[in-house]
């Protein structure tokens, strides 16, 4: 006898023992009606134990008090699993196929091969691993989809918890049992575990089979099930990261490609790929990770809304948080970027809270290549490395021996979830980020040079990262001084776009916490005012200046050094902007006022002098630049002696002014004695060799000796290489006046490449209208035009193969490579 969910047992016939372990529900029915044939004559009392049971000698037709039904089992109803065979496919499926699948094509394949390969296994097991909205479940649905008559049966089973296992196994059994008297369910005749073990059991006793097991949290919940299974396919989706049977393949799933990001961006928006769109779309991708469900609920939104790209672009910046968790017409709420990760966290923080505070921490970094070094102090050691852990395992990061590596799209979402970033409380995220940045800049101060600028380099990012989270306040702490460091390293590096940000950043803290005419704060705009003017934005470099300049003469006076200073920068942009007049009245300001405060001997007054001198230059009043320049040189010697970098870098600017005046030969004589003294002195890398070794390749060039300006050019070149990078601008600049030598040698092809790998370097690192990148589109322009002019068939038909040291046809008694090879 059966009633509801409780199977008679030894216990509700008056036994006070437990009955003897049992192997299968079927024996267990079997066995009990055995039992009930032997009972022997009662002769005690009759005891009902547990909630819901019966007693009695005997049990005909009976109920309990919540009216369950009573149905009575004839011997044989329930079947072996053995027993029972499939009638036609069977499967259940909880959704169907997306409607838009891109970009997985070779993983499908590594997946079809792994399963239905060539591979002599008993039972083929298949781990698909990935962050959440990677597209785990979807990959599975569409391996079914390739193979579905490969399989009798296809079992789905949500597997977050060992109690959702058991009841999916359960529904299985019921689907596969044949039916039972009055519609009796078979988890309710034997009850949830042991519908479960039933399943199992089949499962065992048949091949053809594929189940699959998704979103595993925990391994210990599939592992007995793993253990007993050899006959059939399981696939597990997983975002943790462990270890498995050997039996069981892993597969990591990564982000989609940017073209296929594109594309599902498109196509789930019902948008065909407009060039004019397409670099939104671009940035969508970017912005979103190429995660396919937050693509996904891009392109949705984007349809729903009728909006262009472009819009959705400007609400994602204004809404992050809304457009995180904004789920679309027909799909599931809970199928969301911030829900799928709140529902991470919430599991992560029961086990660890610390590794979600740690997430956080992160989450204000750049997202790759977070120094491991820099996480926590050292007695924080252990609690980092847990944590750590923890989050690997869930797919949260990406772990090596040195770095951290999180997705952006987490960095985001975890970023809204913390409601600890709107202010500069104690031990919040982004103070805490930034404490342990400033305390790894501090040390990077105990290394040698090389060493300190690869420090940096690996940590200017993440403090470029930190201005998004790092509120600005009032209130002044010490470890914001990390920005300006930052900016200063930067702008050394050649690096002016991060540079400015970061300049921004440290103005705008230190000009709440102490107000626009503090020094620091002057100080920030003058920083900020040099770093425009590097960056070829002269009219925005002149306007801070002029600010600055008008606070300082307010605060301290025009005859304060500050603001004389400021008036010298100030000049110096004017004669960028081509004022040129201006600047040198400006000049000679600043020139007569540090001749009255400082002296004529101090070096700022001839600071002011080679000022000059090089507006006189450019005027052409070449006299006045020479002497002004010649007596700011001896000055100098006077003062630092002839071998002071100061001291040579007079030399070099005199000797552009005697090139200026056609002494040519003389200019390259003390460009050469310079350069012998700077590297004697002050070694091949430092800043005045550079320079002097720079000017004589210029000088080489316009005496026509291209193949000794080359050779320099090369030298210079893999120096700066080596000490600034291959995109400094200083680099780019070397490079293309060697492409200029090869030209000048009649290598045209060489130098157009050359150039042009210049001119892109320089699109990257200064932007389409820096000053530098356009004098290098010019020179691109130039040797193009002339290639073609010397390939045109007329040109060689009237000046036949001219020579790059013949005579040039036009009469000007000048070589061909030095006139209308040139000029053309």
């Amino acid at each position: 006898m059966c009633r509801s969910r409780r199977v008679a047992s030894a216990r509700s016939l008056g036994r006070t023992s437990d009955p003897p372990p049992l192997v299968t529900p079927f024996r267990l029915l079997r066995r009990v009606e055995r039992m009930a044939d032997q009972i022997p004559p009662f002769n005690g009392t009759i005891r009902a134990v547990g909630d819901r049971s019966i007693a009695g000698q005997s049990i005909g037709a009976a109920t309990a008090g919540d009216h369950s039904p009573i149905i009575k089992l004839e011997p044989d109803t329930l079947k072996a699993p053995s027993q029972v065979k499939l009638a036609g496919p069977m499967t259940n499926l909880p959704e169907a196929l997306s409607r838009v699948f891109v970009g997985r094509e070779d993983v499908l394949a590594v997946m079809t091969e792994t399963l239905t390969g060539t591979s002599v296994q008993m039972a083929i097991g298949q781990v698909i691993h990935g962050m959440g909205g990677i597209g785990k479940s979807e990959l599975a649905r569409r391996y079914i989809a390739m193979h579905s008559r490969r399989y009798r049966l296809v079992w789905w089973i949500t597997a977050t918890s060992d109690e959702e296992i058991k009841a999916d196994l359960a529904l299985l059994a019921g689907r596969l049992h044949p039916p039972l008297p009055e519609a009796l369910v078979l988890s309710t005749a034997l009850g949830v575990e042991q519908a479960a073990h039933w399943a199992l059991s089949w499962l065992q006793a048949h091949n053809d089979w594929l189940l699959v097991l998704d979103n595993v949290e925990d391994p210990k919940h599939v592992s007995e099930l793993l253990a007993q299974l050899r006959n059939g396919h399981i696939v597990i989706t997983t975002r943790r990261l462990v270890a498995w049977p050997a039996e069981i393949i892993r597969l990591p799933l990564d982000i989609l490609a940017e073209d296929a990001a594109i594309e599902l961006i498109a196509l789930t928006s019902e948008r065909t790929i407009d060039p004019r769109e397409r670099s939104a779309l671009e940035v969508i991708a970017a912005e979103l990770g190429y995660l396919p469900l937050a693509l996904e609920q891009a392109g949705a939104y984007i349809r729903e809304s009728r909006i262009s790209p472009e819009e959705y672009l400007s609400l994602l910046a204004r809404y992050p948080a809304h457009m995180y968790a904004a789920s679309f017409e027909g799909g599931h709420a809970e199928r969301t970027i911030a829900r799928l990760w709140r529902t991470h966290l919430d599991a992560i923080r029961e086990r660890n809270a610390y590794a979600v505070r740690l997430l956080q921490v992160l989450a204000c970094y750049a997202p790759n290549d977070i120094p491991r070094s820099i996480l926590g102090a050292d007695s924080d050691r252990l609690l980092v490395l847990d944590a750590l852990r923890l989050l690997y395992c869930y797919s949260l990061i990406t772990l090596d021996e040195e770095t951290v590596s999180i997705h952006r799209l987490i960095q985001a979402v975890v970023s809204a979830e913390d409601e600890t970033r709107s202010a500069l409380v104690k031990d919040s995220a982004p103070e805490l980020a930034l404490a342990w940045l400033a305390d790894a800049w501090l040390l990077s101060t105990e290394q040698t040079p090389s060493d300190r600028v690869a420090r940096r380099r690996t940590l200017s990012p993440h403090v470029e990262s930190l201005i998004r989270h790092y509120p600005v306040t009032a209130e002044f702490r010490e470890n914001a001084g990390i920005f300006h460091a930052a900016a200063s390293h930067e702008r050394g590096e050649g690096n002016y776009f991060r540079a400015h940000r970061l300049i921004l950043c440290a103005l705008s803290i230190v000009s709440a916490a102490f107000g626009d005419e503090d020094p620091r704060t002057l100080e920030e705009r003058n920083n900020l005012a040099l770093l425009l003017g590097r960056m070829g934005l002269w009219k925005e470099s002149k306007g801070e200046h002029q600010v600055v300049l008008q606070i300082q003469e307010k605060v301290l006076g025009k005859m304060h050094r500050s603001s004389l200073t400021s008036r010298s920068n100030l000049a110096v942009i004017l004669g960028d902007l081509g004022q040129l007049e201006e600047a040198e009245a400006e000049n000679r300001t600043v020139l007569q006022a540090r001749v009255q405060v400082l002296g004529e001997g101090h070096p700022e007054t001839h600071i002011s002098r080679n000022n000059l001198a090089h507006i006189l230059e450019r005027k052409g009043n070449l006299e006045e630049a020479e002497s002004e320049y010649y007596l700011a040189w001896q000055a100098m010697v006077s003062i630092r002696g002839e071998e002071h970098p100061e001291t040579l870098i007079g030399r070099l600017n005199r000797a552009s002014a005697l090139w200026r005046m056609g002494r040519v030969e003389e200019a390259e004589s003390e460009c050469h004695s310079v350069l012998e003294v700077s590297r004697r002195v002050l070694g091949d890398e430092h800043r005045v060799t550079l320079a002097s070794r720079n000017s004589r390749v210029v000088l080489l060039l316009e005496m026509g000796r291209a193949e000794e300006a080359e050779k320099e050019g090369y030298v210079l070149w893999e120096v700066l290489r080596k000490a600034r990078g291959d995109e400094h601008p200083e680099t780019l600049t070397v490079r293309s006046n060697r492409a200029s030598a090869l030209f000048g040698m009649g290598r045209m092809a060489e130098a157009e490449k050359e150039e042009r790998l210049v001119r892109d370097a320089m699109v990257r690192a200064l932007g389409e209208s820096n000053p530098l990148t356009l004098i290098s589109q010019g020179n691109l322009e130039r040797y193009a035009r002339s290639i073609k002019l010397l390939e045109s068939k007329d040109l060689r038909k009237l000046f036949g193969n001219i020579e790059n040291n013949s005579p040039c046809p036009c009469g000007s008694n000048k070589k061909q490579k030095r006139c209308c090879r040139e000029n053309s």
